[in-house]
């Protein structure tokens, strides 16, 4: 088990040292890793500048690149549009392997939870319900006061073992057990062009520490983006999506450079 440690910030330019694209499997969270987290879910979208970079990231690497999320893969499709990458969705619950085939998530297991999830929010002024379908997301954003409730609420709602909570930034999502954006990379993980390449972890939240604890298991790399250095089980850290997408860049441009 990997412990919780504080994280060494990257040097400029490490990112393309520690994770070469030639030898790495990318996996990369979306919202507030790739892209700002905004108030909206909806108004989240990938200018044609990192799509752009993806797409290029993707050829260097030889198409290990997925997205890992906790959307739903066609919200993820809807960011990223055009470009359709590999993805792991609704934290593991459904996944995208590159030969395009599906695993998809069934919203049955959500279903009863959904009128008194919408009613709890409807009360309370400042509370955000986001649907994904086979996951339900209560946001308090913009009612930081209510966070001991709302965590509370949803802990009210696993009423069967194959629910789950799941904690995240001013938000809490009800979700099926079992999955987790640790078990969205193995399953990308084990199949080509991933297999038997470093596994290169990145996220922000979380939801990602699972992923930092996989890749970390592997013996690959882990990033964490993050302006502070609290514990993470990441061990390096980048401060900001803006400075991820640099890294990027520099990646993109050193295809074949070496391990440190």
């Amino acid at each position: 088990m990997v412990e919780a440690r504080v994280p060494a910030l990257l040097p400029q330019g490490d990112f393309a040292r520690v994770a070469p694209p030639g030898r790495s499997a990318y996996f990369f969270d979306v919202d507030g890793t790739l892209l700002n987290i905004r108030p909206r879910p909806e108004d989240v979208r990938a200018d044609g500048a990192l799509i752009a970079l993806l797409k290029t990231l993707s050829a260097a690497c030889g198409g290990a690149l997925a997205l890992v999320s906790g959307r739903a893969i066609d919200d993820v499709d809807r960011i990223f549009a055009p470009l359709v990458l590999p993805a792991a969705g609704l934290h593991g619950g459904e996944i995208r392997f590159p030969d395009g085939a599906r695993t998809h998530a069934s919203p049955g297991a959500v279903e009863a939870a959904r009128p008194r999830l919408r009613a709890f929010a409807a009360a309370r002024p400042g509370l955000r319900v986001e649907d994904k379908g086979a996951a339900l997301a209560l946001h308090y954003r913009q009612r930081p006061d209510l966070a001991a409730d709302v965590l509370a609420f949803m802990e009210s709602l696993v009423d069967r073992p194959e629910l789950a909570v799941q904690p995240g930034k001013m938000v809490v999502e009800l979700k099926r057990a079992g999955f987790s954006k640790a078990t969205g990379a193995a399953a990308l993980m084990a199949a080509a062009p991933f297999a038997g390449r470093l596994a290169a972890f990145v996220g922000d939240d979380l939801t990602d520490e699972a992923g930092f604890a996989f890749a970390e298991g592997l013996g690959g790399v882990s990033v964490r983006i993050a302006e502070t250095d609290a514990p993470t089980v990441a061990r390096f850290r980048i401060a900001s999506p803006e400075d991820f997408r640099a890294e990027l860049a520099r990646a993109a441009a050193l295809k074949d450079a070496p391990l440190r």
